[in-house]
């Protein structure tokens, strides 16, 4: 008996432990820290989206798609959003309702759990929830999947024989463009030589959707600043649709803000639009030190159109870039 009463006073305290562990997790949210950056290799593959932050069933079925490519693309490095992160009235901190509502619990699942998640600023997240998405990428909270290590930052991800696969300069095209155009010209003059060269914004340059000319012009700096580093892609969001904008001189116009928000239609018939869809969706981009495929995929995860273009190539953008799909 006296055996028996030691046991029970070692196993109930372990036994309460388990239980209030349990009640915790039931109550609060408990998500696994994952790596802070993903591995370096050969290869990178990313998702890209905007205008998503809405919380509703149009951006989880994107979520969903995004897991399900993921699925069959057997990994995944991480995905930028593009801004519009978050649509709120008041003021969002790092203990909002919105962070579960919008992102960890929107996008879940075996592969987009275990990825960073690269944004930036869009103008729906001035002013309210700025601070609150810079300290919660720097005090590494929730997931820890939330990368914002500043209004505007560059990364290097993979490596081939010493030299970085791609560079990325995010930007916050809130601010005087004129002050973004500087950051960027400065981070591709570091000296890395990338092999890729792609800039990252929420404001798109180019677009036929119901931002149309806003950032059109020889007055924007960052078309200049573009091309002085040969980038060679530029995705943004802001207009509610898919597009792709092949402009000679300039870079590939990636606009993928389908990713839960009310839809813009496209005005069709330009010349450089060679593709566009008022869709929700994102844009998967795989690459490599040989080329780069564009993909444009809907929240059914159907492949609507996809692009590659060769490293290689010198003829220009234009030519250089194929359609291998066509829905």
């Amino acid at each position: 008996m006296l055996k028996k009463s030691r046991l029970v006073k070692l196993i109930l305290p372990a036994l309460l432990v388990i239980v209030a562990l349990g009640f915790y997790r039931g109550f609060n949210d408990y998500l696994p820290r994952i790596p802070s950056s993903p591995d370096e290799t050969t290869h990178i593959t990313f998702y890209a989206l905007g205008d998503q932050g809405k919380a509703n069933s149009e951006q989880r079925a994107v979520a969903g798609a995004m897991e399900t490519q993921a699925q069959k693309d057997g990994g995944l490095d991480f995905t930028v959003l593009l801004g519009d992160n978050f649509y709120i009235e008041d003021n969002m901190t790092t203990e909002s309702s919105a962070w579960m509502r919008a992102f960890e619990h929107m996008y879940t699942g075996k592969y987009l759990d275990a990825i960073p998640f690269y944004a930036v600023l869009g103008n729906h997240d001035y002013p309210g929830s700025v601070q609150a998405e810079l300290d919660y990428a720097s005090r590494h909270l929730g997931s820890n999947r939330w990368r914002m290590p500043g209004r505007h930052y560059s990364e290097v991800f993979g490596r081939v024989n010493g030299q970085p696969l791609v560079q990325i300069v995010f930007l916050d095209t809130n601010q005087d463009p004129r002050g973004e155009a500087e950051y960027l010209k400065q981070q591709f003059s570091q000296g890395n030589h990338p092999i890729w060269k792609i800039v990252i914004a929420h404001h798109a340059i180019r677009t036929y959707g119901k931002h149309h000319q806003e950032g059109e012009g020889a007055n924007n700096p960052l078309i200049s600043a573009m091309q002085a580093a040969n980038v060679d892609l530029y995705i943004a969001a802001h207009d509610h649709n898919q597009q792709l904008i092949v402009r000679e001189g300039e870079p590939i116009h990636v606009v993928s803000g389908g990713g839960g928000g009310k839809l813009y239609a496209v005005k069709t018939g330009a010349s450089d639009l060679r593709f566009s869809a008022a869709e929700h969706g994102f844009v998967r981009v795989a690459l490599d030190a040989a080329g780069v495929n564009i993909s444009y995929l809907d929240s059914g995860d159907h492949l609507q159109a996809a692009f590659h273009m060769d490293r290689n190539c010198t003829s220009g953008v234009e030519s250089c870039l194929k359609q291998t799909h066509a829905h």
